[in-house]
This record gives C-alpha cells, sequence and structure tokens, in this order.
C-alpha cells in the first residue's frame, strides 16, 4: 500500500514562482531553446558521424523515437501535475521519494553539466570567428556566464522571447541549407542507405548505438517545459502541447539536415572517412553547395544557439534545485526567489558558480589534442557527462511512467501504457551502453565513472536525510501548482 503524501500548494511557499507568467508559444520556446537545433546540428553531428558515418541519420531516427516514448510519458505526468522539477516530482510520485531524490539529484547535475559544455563552444566559436587565437576561448566564456547570470535572473518571459527570435534564425539558416542540397540531390543523389545499419563507420550496431549518445544529446531538452509548469498559465495544456511540438519538430529537422549532409559528403565516403564531417561539421558541405560566406553564417547561428541553450540550460537546473531546496532536501536558500522577478536566483547562482569551475578543471587540468584543446574538450567531455546522467533519469522516468499510468489510468492499456515507455527505455539504455563499450579515449573515458560517482554521493546524501532529515524526504514530491497560476492573459491588462 502506498503511503498518503499531502499535496502542498505553492501559493503558501515563502519562495514562490512568477505563476502564470508564460504562455503556450513561451513553453515551446523553452523546450526549442534547450534542444538548439542550430548548435546541436553545427557541433553535435561529426561527434554522432565519426562512428555511424554514412548512417548518420539512423542515430538520430532512433533516438528520436525514444524521445517520442518519453514524450508520451512526460504528457501524461503534465496533464496530472504542474511543477517545478518535472523530473523530481514525476519520478518521486510514481517509483518513491528515494527515487525521486536521485532522479532530481542527477537531472539537475545533468543539465548543470551542459552549461560549461555550451558555454565553451561559445567561447570557441567566438575565437574562431574573430580570428583569434584558440586560447581567448575563457574570454568569452567568462562574458558569456555574466550575460547568462543576468538573463536567467529577470522575468522569465524576457528571456523566452530572445530564444524563440534566435531559434527562429538559427534554424532558417540550416533549412536553407537542407533545401539546396537536397533539392540538388548530394554527391550521389537521393539514397535509403542512410536509414541502414551497414554505412557506419564503426562496426555496424555499435557504430549506430554509440552514435545516438551525442544524437540523445542533440534531443535533450524538449521536455524542459515540464520544468516550468508553476510559471505557464494553464499548464495541463500547453506543457504537453510544448512537449509534443517540441519533439516532433526535433525530429524532422533532425532526421532532415543529417539525411542531407549525408547525401551531401556522400554516404560510402562516410563510411570509409567521416574526418570532413568529424573535423569541420557542416562547414565543408554548405561551402561546396551554397558558398563560403554560408558557412560562416552558420557559425554565427551555431554560437547564438550555444549561448541561447546554455541559458537555457541554467535555467532547467536551477528550477529542480529550486524544487529540493523548497523541500528541504538541499539548502534551504536554494528554495527562495528574487523578490522582484520572481526567479530562484539563488540556485542559479549555484550553477553559474559550479560550471565555470566545472570548465576551468577539464580545461585547463585535461585538455586534450584528440578531442581539439581546451574549449572542445570541455565541450565533449561535459556534453557526455550530461547526457550519460540525464538518461539514467529518462530510463527512471519511462519505468515510472508504467507504474503510475498502471495506478492513476482508469482505462489502462499494456500497448500504450507499457510498451511505448519500455521502448523508450531499452533504447535510452542501448544508448548508454554504447557510450561507454568499447572505451572511449581520454579523457572521455573518465565519464561513466564520474557519472557513478555522482548517482552515490547522491545515494550517500539520501542516506544522511533519511537520518537527519525524515521529514524534508517525506514532503519530496509533495509541492505541486497545480493550476499554474492566473491566465497569463491577465497580466497584459493595464
Amino acid at each position: 500500500m502506498s503511503e498518503s503524501v499531502p499535496i502542498v500548494d505553492v501559493t503558501s511557499s515563502s519562495g514562490q514562482l512568477a505563476r502564470g507568467s508564460l504562455r503556450t508559444s513561451d513553453a515551446i520556446a523553452i523546450s526549442v531553446s534547450v534542444l538548439a537545433p542550430g548548435m546541436a546540428m553545427a557541433l553535435n553531428t561529426g561527434g554522432v558521424a565519426s562512428v555511424a558515418g554514412g548512417s548518420t541519420p539512423l542515430s538520430f531516427v532512433l533516438g528520436g523515437v525514444a524521445c517520442l516514448t518519453l514524450g508520451f510519458v512526460v504528457i501524461g505526468f503534465t496533464r496530472r501535475m504542474a511543477v517545478a522539477g518535472y523530473a523530481y516530482t514525476y519520478a518521486s510520485r510514481s517509483l518513491g521519494k528515494q527515487v525521486g531524490f536521485l532522479a532530481g539529484w542527477m537531472y539537475a547535475f545533468g543539465m548543470a553539466a551542459f552549461v560549461p559544455m555550451t558555454m565553451a563552444g561559445v567561447g570557441y566559436l567566438a575565437a574562431s570567428l574573430l580570428g583569434l587565437d584558440p586560447g581567448y576561448w575563457i574570454l568569452f566564456f567568462l562574458i558569456g556566464m555574466a550575460l547568462l547570470m543576468t538573463l536567467s535572473i529577470v522575468r522569465i518571459n524576457v528571456t523566452t522571447k530572445l530564444q524563440i527570435g534566435v531559434a527562429v534564425v538559427t534554424v532558417a539558416i540550416l533549412v536553407i541549407l537542407d533545401l539546396v542540397i537536397t533539392a540538388k540531390g548530394g554527391a550521389h543523389g537521393q539514397s535509403l542507405q542512410p536509414f541502414t545499419f551497414s554505412k557506419t563507420a564503426s562496426g555496424g550496431f555499435h557504430g549506430v548505438f554509440y552514435g545516438i549518445i551525442f544524437g540523445v544529446t542533440s534531443y535533450i531538452g524538449f521536455e524542459t517545459a515540464a520544468d516550468f509548469g508553476e510559471e505557464t498559465a494553464n499548464p495541463r495544456r500547453a506543457v504537453p502541447i510544448a512537449v509534443i511540438v517540441s519533439v516532433v519538430f526535433a525530429i524532422v529537422f533532425y532526421v532532415w539536415t543529417t539525411y542531407a549532409a549525408t547525401i551531401g559528403f556522400g554516404v560510402n565516403a562516410l563510411k570509409h572517412n567521416p574526418s570532413g564531417w568529424v573535423d569541420n561539421g557542416l562547414i565543408p558541405v554548405a561551402t561546396r553547395y551554397i558558398g563560403t560566406w554560408f558557412g560562416k553564417l552558420i557559425d554565427i547561428g551555431a554560437l547564438l544557439a550555444a549561448f541561447i541553450v546554455s541559458v537555457a540550460c541554467a535555467t532547467a537546473s536551477s528550477r529542480t534545485l529550486f524544487a529540493m531546496g523548497r523541500e528541504g532536501v538541499a539548502p534551504a536558500w536554494m528554495g527562495r526567489t528574487h523578490a522582484k522577478y520572481k526567479t530562484p536566483v539563488n540556485a542559479t547562482a549555484v550553477v553559474a558558480t559550479v560550471s565555470v569551475v566545472l570548465a576551468l578543471v577539464i580545461g585547463y587540468g585535461f585538455a586534450s589534442a584528440n578531442t581539439g584543446g581546451p574549449a572542445l574538450t570541455i565541450y565533449y567531455f561535459w556534453a557526455t557527462v550530461g547526457t550519460l546522467a540525464i538518461i539514467l533519469v529518462y530510463i527512471t522516468i519511462c519505468i515510472g511512467g508504467i507504474v503510475f499510468f498502471k495506478r492513476t489510468s482508469p482505462r489502462f492499456n499494456p500497448l500504450t501504457h507499457v510498451l511505448i515507455p519500455l521502448v523508450g527505455a531499452v533504447i535510452f539504455g542501448a544508448a548508454w551502453y554504447g557510450s561507454v563499450y568499447p572505451v572511449p579515449a581520454a579523457p572521455i573515458n573518465a565519464t561513466p565513472y564520474l557519472t557513478a560517482a555522482w548517482l552515490v554521493i547522491g545515494i550517500v546524501v539520501l542516506v544522511w536525510l533519511n537520518r537527519t532529515r525524515p521529514g524534508s524526504v517525506a514532503r519530496i514530491g509533495s509541492i505541486l501548482g497545480e493550476e499554474g497560476g492566473e491566465l497569463v492573459e491577465a497580466l497584459d491588462q493595464p
């Protein structure tokens, strides 16, 4: 028998977010900005191509299927509860408070890892575009972090307007490239071979599933609107719409872009030597099919997208820390909001500070020429760590969805409520396995151990909380913003 847990309404909390301040379009903007499609296609696809080769689009198809199943589960939860820190609350309400704590622990860590990753991308691209020595990445990194703090603290609906503007521009640039390459037929015409296992650069099945790790990295964040349930007007309608729009958009856009790039380079050429894509991203095909100037435009778009996703990941991570602090399983001061803007300023400061430290440690302590120097080592290292952590959370949410639907759905259907989440869990599990075996090169080979170490630390913290703060553990997942505040249209009235 499950224990009865009182639901605490957020309006009675001392730390209250700006409820009802986001429209459906804002929720979509948040999810799409964390996806950062411009950055994902410019910087992540090379990592996938290094092993998936000419089968790179297949890695993105399978990653998209897994995320689509996860989206189904997240929508099932969002129709019943609106929260800040969705993974933390959903896992606690389905699999128990201890699992919920660990889900929040790993999710906040994973999203925080994406902040130094993406901001290092900003530093690398800025130095490259300005023709400066690559060592200047740190200057642009620190400037970007200062801007991140400012944008993360001001009213969230202000930030989302900037996010959606950047997303539209960067996507438009890549759509033009996709249209041109597809219309010209690439190097050797249209082909379905990119959607088979036979064109990988590294071992068929392994090549595709190892490639999924960066494929999934590109999809991570499509569900981030669920983290802003308390700040969204009519969240039970708005958040599901945002989740389904963002994941369907991502699947279509990513598969099309990787397909266009694959036929642009040549399917068989990528199978034998994907270094052109790995080393230079989409620049070679942009230059070949449109012109050098368009390659520069793609770099500019990737820089802007990287900055926006860094802000979005910081806000997502801070909402989870805020939710945990508000319920007493993280320091209470993390559960406080800015007096004017009603944003989790303390949690945001923690995320920003930790991000700088993580970047400096990897960039100056473990940089490798094999991964492109300090900035790109930071990018690939923390991208892998963050993805490994988030994949564990995704698997947890998929399994939790089965339990939750079984307990709450009056029309429980094994096909939709068991098989669909299970498919997602299996694909995510295969991606996790494919990312750690065979063992990648240093320093990326340390990422599974770091992820596991963080999980072990979380278990130790949980044991300590059970012994010293049992009341706080009992409140895990109990604070819900069921109605999401007043309708946002009322905010437009004088």
